[in-house]
């Protein structure tokens, strides 16, 4: 059985993945003059990333405080883990409530001006920069302070 605490590096891809996609694709859709609301095909694409981001952030928190307790029990100190778990916490809620707002507009089937949508743009280039940042907080954990690695010893055998 896979250990709880590998979870996390295999779901927190989804979520990176999700909104890397959903800004690309919303500036370039937007500064083609489409609309990124109401039911159309584009509207729909845009609010599965949006929400699929947000589920998938939510799950890659869930699984990532528990592989903070894993890495604390086995002596990985606090202040090492501290701001990738901190900006973790902040790119989870961020994601979750904006998967919310899109899929509420989408829901309420609500039209948005063009200034709107070029305001969608920008948060999600926003959303972007933030996941991206506490994916490089996170590979650093694994990179240089070797969390989640089993040392090369072990692995030998």
């Amino acid at each position: 059985m896979l250990p709880i605490e590998q979870i996390h590096p295999l779901v927190v891809h989804f979520p990176i993945v999700f909104v890397l996609m959903l800004a690309a694709f919303d500036c370039v859709v937007v500064s083609r003059g489409s609309a990124i609301s109401g039911r159309t095909a584009i509207a729909n694409i845009s609010t599965g990333l949006a929400f699929g981001a947000g589920i998938a952030a939510a799950l890659a928190f869930l699984f990532g405080d528990r592989a903070l307790d894993v890495a604390l029990a086995k002596g990985t100190p606090l202040d090492v883990l501290e701001l990738h778990e901190e900006l973790g916490t902040a790119t989870a809620a961020a994601l979750a409530v904006w998967g919310l707002v899109r899929a509420v507009i989408w829901w309420r089937n609500i039209s948005l001006s063009r200034s709107l949508c070029w305001a969608i743009v920008a948060i999600e280039l926003a959303l972007a920069a933030l996941i991206v940042t506490t994916a490089f907080f996170g590979g650093q954990l694994v990179y240089e302070f070797g969390v989640g690695i089993a040392s090369s010893a072990r692995s030998l055998r």
